[in-house]
């Protein structure tokens, strides 16, 4: 049955096609070709894209990846986390509020979401619960929120215990005992699920395309935290998986300067510690046995139902959903547990006279990363003492205004100045993030030039000059108005997302929300607004702007100027640099961290250098923002079509695969519109397309030459259109094989004459760069990001060359022809490059779509028409060129597999990784659904066989991709642990025996099941 399939390619890295899920029918008849690629690894990568649902394993996600490092925990004396916990515990109790049921009158929502919430609380055992019912949605989803996560293993002082309860849930319960139950079952019904350990929190979800098994997938998923085995054969199994994914993580960057930030917090704070695991924690220093009763302890101490909060979206009515989550949690046992962090609460996260592994503040971190990095991080930790302090920051989210003014990319900005008066800069970028419940950091990380790299203690000065002035000449109310105003518009206009994504986000903020904060009515709006104190009464649900009050203004100013004050200060920042080149610099010897072997030496900074940045002012060039006039009037937000109400699932079907309407077609163009009928946004959408015949990707060096023009004339244009761009205002820019691609969308009002002045600016031939130095910049960012490709995971790299092998000449240019061609390339070849005065331009293409009428949109195009102009098209039958067609190469034909096997190309990288492809080169669309179907069908048994059961890596996974009319099924693992040809072997003899599965294993039903989920994603 395989052979007739076509082609196999075993490769080393995973490849990220979207999994449908459905069941084998049929197999078409085409003769068999089979291709064979490996990549022999040889280390790891810090590449962490393998988070995808469609990889169908556990993973570990932190809430800020800005960082990574390890440190030594100090625990305090047993008695005194007992009293602390004791007293906190009763103060708890005192504060805590009644339970508040609310309906959807009662929850600040959209003024868009046309969807019914219900929050409220099972009667048995206090499990906070949010429904949403929604009659539009394709998908189902639930997300359990269980609040503890990896600072609670301090308390049984096993290193990554908190994870590892994390994948054992998923391998078995006491209803449903065997191993691969739940990712069967959610196979055959279109589903996934997931799960991450955070340092608070974990949060286990799952997601279904068939509603009708909705209630059948609920207690299935609820038994995770009623009655889940632990049996002693999983945990030694498991342990595994938790090395491997260790062992994946060591070459990523973000884990590696997580843990040299965690190493500088307070030692006898749980958050220093390491908190995936590995088998140094979880094996060689606990017995499998011990192991196990631990996890059996940390479940029973801490998976109480007090300390979880459930989030269900479906199409079902809400008392529907009510009855069927009551049924599937009411066991789950209430066992009184306490908020874990309270055993800490009175140890500060960050504090210069704790112990600590490497120093706090007063020092400068500097670290070798596995990329081609150069950048420099602030981060600024906030430690809130009391909880009123946190519940203002959720509230007034003051941090927000200051990341929007430090992160400003337009004019006068701390960039601009760094940038193109300096020199020492690329970019800059500014988040604020809460790691823990009393810990949120404020962090700027700003990408250096070769230069900016000899010059951090002056880039240090500009940014703390910078701080000064913010406090020195209080923020405008203008700015603050403006910040109000921006999320307001998403907010006004959001529409739903994903259910997998929202049910997520829901869980997380019942807890924040619901359970810390007791102001359940902001679990929706509280993430996603501005100043939301006051916004219960005056918060517009049914359209206008929100304006911030006086009050408000006033509060907002002076929680500002607190944190300027307080925190954003030269004795509390966390200094870290990172490079390779800082290997070839002096400054001392470089010592390697204990868990991910990281390269770092701690500088001290001299007492003069501090006391020069405490009294550092910015130069004048540095001013706040000017008002942005791109924010569109309540006039240019009105939607010209009212969206269609009430319409059947089949006529939502109708409406999207109707194809737009040709309002245009001469020698010039041919213009396609759609006007918005049915999502009522005030917004709309230009794609143009310049067709050529190739002359873009005609060889390595021209590719490589667009690749730096599209580079240096993005960079250049972004200032002057960063206040655009903040309202949503979008554009792009591609070089493709068929010719060039402009895109542009957002609020239509002054869409038009956005597009205008961007086109009028890329044909000005103002934004190349106009010396050598400023080339060197742009050509060193192409560089760097070319380079990133070794340092990708190896299944990344597998992916890449099986379907290279399947790409046609002129398409894709292989990496390094292009890396080699790009080191040659001149200011004057920039210049030379032509791309607007080009003569060999075919013909002219646009999609005009939103909320716009027919003459609206044709009145665009003929502004776009003027803009290129004298832009001109020869016509194929005149100058014989033709655009080129995409069409997928076929695998050699053979009985047997064909093997490539290519060199792992970053050498630190202990990981192995192969692909099997299976390529299907009849085009006809039964047999596209048929490789679909038997997609579907092979994704759980693939992942529970050579991942669960073999325990080969910790990156095992399968799916489909689609190439022009062809589909291919690839077949990936990753292992730190087994061989290629293990892995290969491996994976050859679980598709020797797919024809056997299907005709013994998969019923009736359940292919029906499975056919039923794809036909309702489609």
């Amino acid at each position: 049955m395989i052979k007739m399939l076509g082609v196999v390619v075993l490769l080393l890295s995973c490849c990220f096609w979207t999994t449908t899920t459905f069941t084998f029918h049929h197999i078409p008849k085409t003769q068999p070709s089979t291709t064979f690629l490996e990549l022999s690894a040889s280390k790891n990568n810090n590449d962490d894209y393998a988070s995808l649902d469609s990889i169908r394993r556990r993973q570990l996600i932190w809430s800020s990846f800005i960082a990574s490092g390890s440190a030594v925990f100090l625990p305090p004396p047993q008695e005194a986390i007992a009293a602390a916990a004791a007293n906190d515990d009763d103060d708890e109790k005192e504060t805590q509020k009644p339970f508040r049921k609310l309906t959807t009158a009662d929850i600040l929502l959209p003024p868009l979401d046309n969807r019914q919430y219900l929050y409220t609380q099972l009667e048995d055992n206090d499990l906070r619960i949010l429904l949403v019912s929604d009659p539009e949605s394709p998908e189902v989803a639930c997300c359990m929120n269980v609040h503890v996560g990896a600072t609670s293993d301090a308390q049984y002082n096993i290193q990554g215990l908190a994870h590892f309860q994390e994948h054992m849930l998923f391998l078995g319960t006491a209803d449903y005992p065997e191993e691969d139950s739940f990712e069967r079952f959610l196979s055959l019904n279109g589903g996934s699920s997931n799960a991450y350990t955070d340092a608070e929190d974990t949060v286990y979800y799952f997601t279904m395309e068939s509603a009708s098994k909705f209630s059948e997938g609920l207690k299935r998923f609820g038994s995770f935290f009623t009655n889940p085995l632990f049996t002693e054969a999983a945990t030694g199994r498991e342990l595994n998986a938790i090395n491997s994914e260790h062992a994946k993580n060591i070459q990523s960057d973000s884990f590696r300067v997580y843990q040299l930030n965690k190493g500088r917090a307070n030692g006898r704070h749980p958050f220093s510690r390491f908190f995936t695991g590995n088998y140094e924690t979880l094996r060689d220093r606990v017995s499998t046995a011990d192991l196990r009763q631990t996890l059996i302890q940390f479940h029973q101490d801490h998976y109480s139902s007090n300390q979880m909060s459930l989030a269900v979206v479906g199409p079902q009515s809400i008392s529907q959903l009510e009855q069927m989550t009551r049924q599937a949690f009411s066991k789950v046992p209430n066992r009184l547990s306490t908020t874990p962090e309270l055993q800490w609460k009175s140890e500060r996260v960050y504090d210069a006279a704790a112990p600590s592994l490497l120093p706090s503040f007063g020092s400068i971190v500097e670290m070798i990363p596995v990329q081609p990095l150069r950048q420099l991080t602030l981060s600024f930790p906030i430690c809130y003492g009391q909880q009123d302090e946190r519940q203002q920051a959720l509230y007034n989210k003051q941090a927000d205004y200051i990341t929007h003014l430090l992160g400003h990319e337009g004019p006068n900005s701390l960039l601009s100045y760094l940038k193109y008066q300096k020199d020492w800069a690329q970019s800059l970028g500014t988040a604020s993030d809460n790691e823990l419940s009393d810990l949120t950091t404020l962090d700027i990380s700003i990408e250096l030039t070769k230069d900016g790299l000899q010059h951090v203690d002056e880039i240090l000065e500009l940014v703390f000059g910078t701080l000064q002035l913010y406090r020195d000449q209080p923020m405008p109310n203008y700015v603050l108005t403006e910040c109000v105003q921006l999320t307001d518009l998403e907010w006004r206009f959001a529409t739903k997302g994903g259910a997998s994504n929202y049910v997520q986000s829901l869980a997380t903020n019942v807890e924040k929300y619901g359970a810390q904060c007791q102001h359940p009515e902001w679990i929706v709006a509280g993430p996603r607004r501005l100043a939301i104190s006051e916004q219960l009464t005056s918060a517009p649900r049914n359209g206008g702007t929100q304006i911030m009050t006086q009050s408000q203004l006033q509060e907002t100013q002076k929680l500002i100027q607190d944190l300027l004050r307080n925190y954003l200060t030269v004795d509390n920042a966390l200094l870290t640099v990172m490079s390779p080149d800082l290997l070839k610099s002096g400054g001392g010897k470089f010592q390697k961290e204990k868990w991910y072997g990281t390269q770092y030496r701690v500088k001290s900074i001299p007492s003069a250098t501090l006391q020069k940045w405490k009294t550092a002012r910015a130069p004048p060039e540095i001013q706040y923002p000017t008002p942005n006039l791109f924010l569109p009037t309540e006039q240019g937000l009105k939607v010209k079509l009212p969206p269609k109400k009430n319409l059947s699932k089949a006529q939502k079907q109708s409406m999207s695969s109707k194809p737009p309407s040709i309002i245009r077609k001469d020698d010039r163009w041919t213009v396609h519109f759609k006007p918005d009928d049915r999502y009522g946004q005030p917004k709309a959408f230009c794609v143009v397309e310049l067709y050529n015949s190739g002359q873009f990707y005609q060889d390595a060096r021209t590719a490589a030459l667009g690749m730096l023009y599209v580079t240096s004339v993005l960079d250049r244009l972004e200032e002057s259109v960063y206040d655009a761009r903040l309202v949503g205002l979008t554009y792009d820019l591609q070089l493709l094989p068929k010719g060039l691609r402009l895109s542009f969308g957002g609020y239509n009002e002054q869409l038009p004459q956005y597009i205008v002045e961007v086109i009028a600016q890329l044909k000005s031939g103002n934004l190349l760069p106009s010396t050598d130095q400023e080339l060197d910049r742009y050509m060193d960012s192409l560089k760097r990001g070319l380079e990133g490709f070794d340092t990708k995971q190896p299944y990344a790299h597998a992916s890449y060359y099986a379907y290279l092998t399947l790409q046609p000449m002129g398409f894709q240019i292989p990496n390094d022809e292009i890396r080699q061609a790009s080191a040659k390339l001149t200011l004057q070849d920039l210049k030379s490059f032509s791309v607007w005065d080009r003569t060999d331009y075919i013909r002219g293409e646009a999609l005009i779509q939103g909320n716009w009428n027919q003459a609206e949109a044709l009145q665009l195009m003929k502004d776009m028409d003027d803009a290129l102009r004298p832009l001109s098209f020869s016509s194929s039958s005149s100058s014989g060129a033709s655009i080129p067609k995409f069409q997928a190469l076929a695998l050699p034909s053979s009985r047997e597999y064909t093997q490539m096997t290519v060199q792992e190309p970053n050498p630190s990288n202990t990981n192995a990784a192969v692909h099997v492809l299976l390529q299907c080169t009849d085009r006809s669309r039964k047999s596209q659904v048929m490789m679909e179907i038997l997609s579907n069908i092979l994704s759980e048994p693939f992942y529970n066989q050579l991942r669960t059961q073999q325990q080969l890596g910790y990156i095992v996974s399968s799916g489909i991709r689609a190439l022009e009319e062809t589909r291919s099924l690839g077949f990936v693992v990753q292992s730190s642990t087994a061989s290629v040809p293990q892995m290969t072997e491996a994976i050859l003899a679980y598709l020797s025996g797919v024809s056997q599965y299907i005709t013994t294993k998969v019923s009736k039903l359940e292919f029906g099941n499975t056919v039923q989920a794809l036909c309702d994603v489609k």
